[in-house]
């Protein structure tokens, strides 16, 4: 399951929450509710309570929103339009803490709108940033989109070190939501790098945080756990339980990518603790969500429906990604726990809100609009360094101590310059062709093999479904084998959309995620079959990899079926599968120390089954060679040449 759309969760917006943070919790607030009891002015009165509201929107939403309703009722009037947009931005905030993001929208767009109209840039960027993030939350796209471009472009002129810090940090997990994986993680480090340069702790543990949940979706997972560890040490200097929240959460991911379960359902307890007594029921859903994977690969299946369900339950932001995600871990749960009539409803409605999410429409404007903001930033750019040419010119030509033969020299330096220029702008204008043809391509590539990643699951589980009715064996056994084909290729793509290069694969991930998906479709676990894999450092083209996965597929699952039938009490079952590469070729070998191949087989006499005849074929097709030993076990080399492309 994706967890990029839980990253966008932890994004630091400055202003409202900013309110002194450096001061002690407690001091501070009693120190304003003394000046607010006592007998003062009613304009002192009035700061004192604007001050408290925005100093509690998140340690207490409910009591800043009732101060906010206080404030509206006693001390604000109707023609006070600053004193009116800064207390919606308290009702705003206090709502968004709460998880009401309806609500909290609402307000905020009130707020746009106003400084819209009043052509207020600052303010208009402050409250889009609000509308484009919570609509990032939600699912909706391409209205975050306009926001939060708007923003950035505002940001870019006339904005502070932290604003802009704050804007690339939430443009970050706008691009992971579209599985832009570089663009956000360039985007994360940049914001890491502006919050450092200002020793904003809050804006540290937040990049920290995402960085650390991007580096565990990349399964780097050394860099994630020492990204997490420095948002928990960040989160010491302001504490509070939402933040330990999202350490517990994402620090629960972490080790469920590490194989280490019971460690991470412990984690997202934590976290669900900690969520189930405060006020945002997004935040809470989310931990639901954790939960309720975790629980599915702990296999207690009610349980994990029970969380999952829970998840819809809440009206007050109506994620699309949460629903999104939701729909698919209850289809999985579903089928696990034998209710296939469940699951695949689950699993269609699942279909129908990703289709409406990453609609073709959408993506496309998405693109283009991003593409829009680039080039207008480089404008802007070459404007400044043309106005900045043009004032250059104008003090040299106003210049009396410039002589006839300085102005010959500036005419043919002007000529070059105009020259040089034109051939710059005709070198940019293709360069600018060529970067959006390359951009639109990629998207397109990530997009497609998305897309093939999920038919081929689809395919994948409608067979499972399908064999849950067939009784033949023989019959079964060939269903499972074509849905384990299909899950190889499945696999493999999943590999190409995810990774850093999509025209070649990492063989030791593709490797590892191929033997877990085998050994989940039978059933067998670490502790029964020790699997091995070693092929650190190779790297190949897709073509080779098709056949590759499917070789190995086929020698994995006959090792499964057939090695360790009738074997010695006191052996220890494994399986072996190592690839190597020398300057000429690349080596594969496939060890179990099971009971060994029949001789026949290996002749290739009247018994040879489809599986063997599959290998062949593939074997041919890579132009490979390959040999066999069954002492102590199964042992097969298969040697493929680098200059020999598959056949096809």
């Amino acid at each position: 399951m994706c967890k990029f759309f839980s990253f966008c969760l932890f994004v630091t917006l400055s202003g409202l929450c900013s309110y002194a943070q450096d001061a002690k919790p407690d001091a501070y607030q009693d120190s304003l509710q003394t000046i607010i009891d006592s007998n003062v002015s009613k304009t002192l009165k009035k700061d004192a309570l604007f001050l408290l509201g925005e100093h509690l929107v998140q340690r207490d939403p409910d009591r800043a929103e009732n101060i906010a309703s206080k404030l509206q009722e006693a001390y604000i009037k109707s023609t006070d339009s600053s004193a009116v947009i800064r207390n919606n931005y308290i009702f705003a905030a206090s709502h968004r803490w709460q998880g009401d993001y309806k609500t909290a929208l609402d307000y905020y767009q009130s707020i746009y709108n106003y400084s819209k109209r009043k052509k207020d840039s600052i303010d208009m960027a402050k409250s889009g940033h609000f509308i484009g993030t919570i609509n990032m939350f939600l699912g909706n796209n391409v209205i975050s989109q306009n926001h939060l471009i708007e923003v950035a472009s505002i940001y870019d002129k006339l904005g502070t070190a932290e604003q802009k810090a704050d804007i690339n940090n939430s443009l970050a997990g706008f691009y992971l939501n579209m599985d832009q994986i570089e663009k956000g993680k360039d985007k994360y480090l940049l914001a890491l790098e502006q919050y450092e340069k200002l020793n904003d702790s809050a804006g540290m543990a937040s990049a920290n945080a995402n960085l650390g949940m991007l580096y565990t979706e990349l399964g780097e997972f050394d860099k994630a756990e020492m990204h997490l560890m420095k948002q928990k040490a960040l989160n010491a200097v302001f504490p509070t339980l939402r933040e330990m929240g999202f350490h517990y959460d994402f620090l629960g991911v972490l080790r469920q990518e590490q194989g280490r379960l019971n460690d991470a359902y412990q984690e997202h307890l934590k976290a669900l603790k900690i969520r189930e007594n405060l006020s945002s029921t997004y935040n809470l859903c989310e931990s639901k969500l954790n939960m309720g994977e975790v629980l599915i690969k702990l296999k207690r299946y009610p349980e994990a429906i029970s969380h999952l369900k829970d998840v819809f339950s809440y009206d007050e932001h109506q994620s699309l990604y949460q629903q999104q995600a939701a729909y698919q871990l209850l289809s999985e749960a579903y089928e696990k726990n034998g209710d296939y009539k469940s699951s695949l409803t689950n699993f269609k409605a699942f279909k129908r809100l990703s289709d409406s999410i990453y609609s073709e429409e959408s993506i496309e404007i998405i693109a283009e609009k991003d593409a829009r903001y680039n080039q207008q930033k480089k404008d802007a750019e070459i404007t400044l360094l043309n106005k900045e040419k043009e004032l250059s010119e104008t003090k040299l030509s106003r210049s009396k101590s410039i002589q006839l033969i300085s102005l010959v020299a500036l005419l043919l330096l002007s000529i070059a310059a105009i020259a040089l220029y034109q051939l710059y702008r005709k070198i940019k204008s293709k360069n600018n062709t060529i970067s959006k043809a390359l951009s639109d391509r990629e998207l397109l590539l990530h997009e497609t093999h998305h897309r093939v990643k999920n038919n081929l699951q689809m395919i994948s589980s409608l067979l499972n479904l399908q064999s849950k009715y067939v009784e033949d064996p023989k019959a079964l056994e060939a269903l499972q084998n074509g849905r384990n084909r299909v899950q190889s290729m499945a696999i493999l793509h999943k590999n190409l959309y995810t990774g850093e290069d999509l025209t070649t694969v990492n063989i030791q991930s593709y490797f590892e995620g191929l033997v877990d998906s085998i050994f989940s479709s039978y059933h067998k676990t670490g502790k029964e079959i020790t699997a091995t894999v070693k092929a650190k450092d190779i790297v190949l083209d897709i073509e080779k990899v098709i056949h590759i996965g499917l070789i190995v597929n086929e020698l994995v699952t006959n090792s499964l079926k057939h090695a360790f039938n009738n074997v010695e009490a006191n052996l220890e079952p494994k399986i072996q599968i190592e690839m190597t590469e020398t300057a000429m070729n690349y080596n594969l070998v496939v060890f179990d120390n099971g009971v060994g191949i029949s001789e026949k087989i290996i002749k290739r006499g009247k018994e040879e089954t489809f599986g063997q005849r599959l290998i062949r074929s593939l074997t041919q097709k890579l132009k490979a060679t390959i040999e066999t030993n069954n002492t102590h076990g199964t042992h097969i080399s298969i040697t493929i040449p680098k200059t020999n492309k598959a056949a096809r």
